[in-house]
């Protein structure tokens, strides 16, 4: 995906073209829609006006294809504050010679990484497939005539010429439909194709599966013919959103707060730099990434972890901080309580 000139996805509306619209495109008529993406309905756009926006939102995909790489995932598994704040309960435990409880605690972390793995794992096997899930070329118009383009290079305010068969390249708001469905059964579990009407509106709120004005990206032609106009692209589509939220990742680095004169004062840099490492340890420790549950966990352990040391330091300070085997031991075991 492009990043120039590029609007942060954080925020994004559901039904919202890349650079938003006065309302989600399902809400507004499509000639209000033209009108605001700057979509020729009869000629579609000029090829220099196509580069541009090309150049301004980028290419038309789900992020770049890299595959799966087992051996990050497996990094990012042990690499968190909850399963180091296991391997140090089970250091504690066989420590103190608790041989059971040590063992114990070892199958819980193996089975936690063996089971975060496998989910992570899917999710990226999904995320790669969702990218083969477009068809590679699209029909636009373009100068006044209908043309075939990399689906990579379809842009917002693109004219598209859809038909039976035709894999959708793009979020379309339907400007015309003679006997027009869509099979959309990856986006909203439907089983059987959705009829769209081009005259439509809807409500800002109403939920993906009844817009019956848009056709998705990645969503096949089961039946008819349409023309539409591309409002979203990339990861800004529907299923961009899914591909987004499988991903959850997001820039590590914050950008710099700067003037309009595009100056920045020293302050802005060491603001910046700071939240950037802020981010960095909130992802190792995890409570700044994955589903709301994890985050929970996470912090969870956090906590477990600070009481458990808490607990040790009062133990030892009781005893005057003396290092006889036997307090080191009581005030270990304090500590393995708590985790």
């Amino acid at each position: 995906m492009g990043k120039k000139g590029e609007d942060s996805l954080e925020g994004h509306v559901s039904g919202q073209a890349n650079k938003p619209l006065s309302q989600p495109a399902h809400a507004l008529p499509h000639e209000r829609v033209a009108e605001e993406i700057g979509a020729n309905t009869r000629d579609g756009l000029t090829s220099g006006e196509a580069n541009s926006r090309l150049e301004q939102y980028g290419k038309n995909e789900l992020g770049e294809a890299g595959g799966v790489n087992p051996g990050k995932i497996l990094v990012r598994q042990i690499a968190n504050a909850m399963t180091l704040v296991l391997i140090m309960a089970m250091a504690v435990s066989f420590g103190i010679q608790s041989w059971i409880e040590g063992g114990v605690i070892s199958a819980v972390i193996i089975l936690n990484i063996v089971v975060g793995f496998v989910q992570e794992f899917k999710a990226e096997k999904t995320m790669d497939s969702l990218r083969s899930l477009s068809s590679p070329t699209a029909n636009v118009v373009r100068d006044g005539s209908t043309v075939n383009v990399p689906t990579v290079e379809v842009v917002p305010g693109d004219m598209v010429e859809l038909k039976t068969g035709d894999t959708i390249p793009a979020d379309i708001r339907i400007i015309e439909a003679v006997n027009f469905e869509t099979d959309e059964a990856l986006l909203t579990g439907e089983s059987l194709p959705v009829r769209k009407e081009a005259d439509s509106t809807f409500e800002d709120d109403t939920g993906p599966g009844d817009r019956l004005n848009v056709a998705y990206s990645s969503s096949t032609v089961t039946k008819g013919r349409a023309r539409g106009i591309v409002f979203a692209t990339g990861m800004y589509t529907e299923i961009g959103t899914i591909a987004s939220a499988l991903r959850a990742k997001g820039s590590k680095v914050r950008p710099v707060k700067r003037k309009d004169d595009g100056s920045a004062k020293p302050h802005r840099y060491v603001e910046a730099w700071t939240l950037t490492g802020s981010d960095a340890v909130g992802r190792f420790l995890g409570v700044n990434v994955g589903t709301p549950l994890q985050k929970k966990l996470s912090r969870l352990a956090i906590l477990l972890f600070g009481i458990a040391v808490i607990c040790a330091i009062i133990v030892l300070a009781a005893n005057d901080f003396s290092s006889r085997q036997e307090v080191i031991i009581y005030a270990v075991s304090s500590s393995r309580v708590v985790l």
